[in-house]
């Protein structure tokens, strides 16, 4: 079977679960393998996603304000070299911080997006970009810059103004002027949320069913994870990167060099499925996606979802899996079989080892839900879709996302215990809490 048609046949099993939402997009050797839009991008209009639809991208904007400091010091107008405080003076005790740090995350800045105000009050906000700044300048440094390695929204909010600074437009009009439109990328740019973008998906959350995601103000995002893009202009940059069109190719083997923990400047810079790849990921309220680019094999996975809760990086890697041969797994057809009495399986079961950690399980109109912790702890709610039942076991799906849920019982019919099969394929034990 051609690898064309083993793509095309994986993600059609994923997409009649309703696993996939967004738009995809992989290419090898320089060909297109797979190009198409999943699930829907606006709900409320019934608008389907399609592969010319655009999506916010988060921190893969972090590898453009890379691209773009080093066309400034590739033009002499800086040095990665420099400290911050050359180009922003009001930055006390900031001397010692490198543009370059900044770049690789090895500042020492406190990560202002980790702040206990970020999430309810500050991300929903309108900030300038210095007030931003002012949020974390004052604060002690977490480190020695250079000595460690923690990702920091603060750097590259630093970066975004210098390169209004040095280049004296503002961020987005720069990377449209400098990089997009050189390179024929002409449906990326800057999300400042009053203009109007067409075709542009509308970002949901999960809760019993698609729900609107928590509001983001898109007034200081800009240089860290405030562009918009497409699958097929990722691709272009995606090209553009593996050659000398826009910088030379001394800067673009620094740029993709890892400083500390494999971060380089805007890419991660590691091993998936034992082969060398450059990769990151990004969210922002509602939308999340993931970028790996094989650069030995020239394969190429851009997974752009408008569902916030779809694991766009395991099922990027699950893609990487179906091109390079190796065993992938595929989900459990969601064809729903009926079971006897549902509400005895409900209430809370303990996950062994997880401290804290509960599946909740609940009844509703007759239908189980599994209400559980995703990534940074945000609670979803999935209904749970009964697909096989034997005497001492019955098997569940969750909705939206690939997970499993069997529940095993003794001969006498009590619940010994439930295993959890997450979307990574990992296995829990779960006991029920005691009534």
């Amino acid at each position: 079977m051609l690898l064309e048609e083993r793509l095309s046949k994986w993600a059609d099993v994923y997409e009649k679960n309703g696993y996939l939402n967004g738009s995809i997009l992989i290419a090898s050797q320089g060909n297109i393998l797979l190009n198409r839009g999943f699930g829907i991008a606006n709900i409320e209009h019934s608008i389907a996603n399609k592969p010319t639809t655009k999506f916010r991208i988060g921190s893969l904007t972090k590898a453009f304000t890379s691209l773009g400091i080093f066309l400034l010091h590739e033009k002499g107008s800086l040095n990665i070299q420099d400290s911050i405080s050359k180009y922003l003076p009001d930055l006390p005790h900031h001397n010692e911080i490198t543009i370059y740090h900044c770049l690789t995350n090895t500042s020492g800045l406190p990560n202002f997006t980790s702040f206990p105000d970020f999430w309810f009050t500050t991300m929903r906000l309108p900030s300038t970009l210095q007030e931003i700044i002012d949020s974390f300048k004052n604060l002690e440094l977490n480190f020695q810059p250079g000595n460690s390695f923690e990702y920091s929204n603060s750097g590259y909010a630093i970066l975004t103004a210098i390169i209004e600074k040095v280049s004296g437009m503002p961020y987005g009009e720069y990377i449209k002027e400098e990089i997009c439109l050189p390179l024929g990328m002409y449906n990326t740019g800057c999300d400042d949320g009053i203009k109007i973008i067409p075709n542009l998906a509308s970002g949901y959350s999960f809760w019993e069913n698609p729900i609107h995601a928590a509001y983001a103000d898109l007034s200081f995002p800009l240089g860290i994870h405030g562009l918009y893009s497409t699958t097929e202009d990722l691709l272009i940059w995606d090209q553009a990167l593996n050659s000398s069109k826009l910088l030379n190719r001394e800067l673009m083997k620094k740029l993709f060099t890892p400083n500390r923990d494999s971060y380089a400047c805007g890419w991660v810079v590691s091993e998936i499925l034992g082969r060398p790849c450059t990769h990151h990921f990004g969210d922002i309220s509602g939308y999340c996606s993931q970028f790996i680019r094989f650069v030995d094999d020239q394969v190429t996975i851009i997974f752009l979802s408008n569902m916030n809760v779809t694991p766009v990086s395991h099922i990027a890697e699950e893609i990487a899996k179906v091109i390079f041969e190796e065993e992938v797994s595929l989900p459990i057809p969601a064809v729903p079989i009926s079971i006897p009495n549902p509400g005895v399986l409900a209430g809370e079961y303990f996950i062994e080892k997880e401290q804290n950690r509960i599946l909740d399980i609940t009844l509703k109109n007759g239908e189980l839900y599994l209400t559980i912790a995703k990534m940074y702890g945000v609670l979803y709610k999935f209904k749970l879709v009964p697909v096989r039942h034997e005497l001492t076991k019955t098997t569940f799906i969750t909705e939206m996302i690939n997970e499993q849920l069997v529940f095993n019982y003794s001969l006498s019919g009590e619940i010994e215990y439930v295993e959890y099969i997450n979307y990574y394929g990992e296995k829990f034990m779960a006991y029920k809490q005691n009534s």
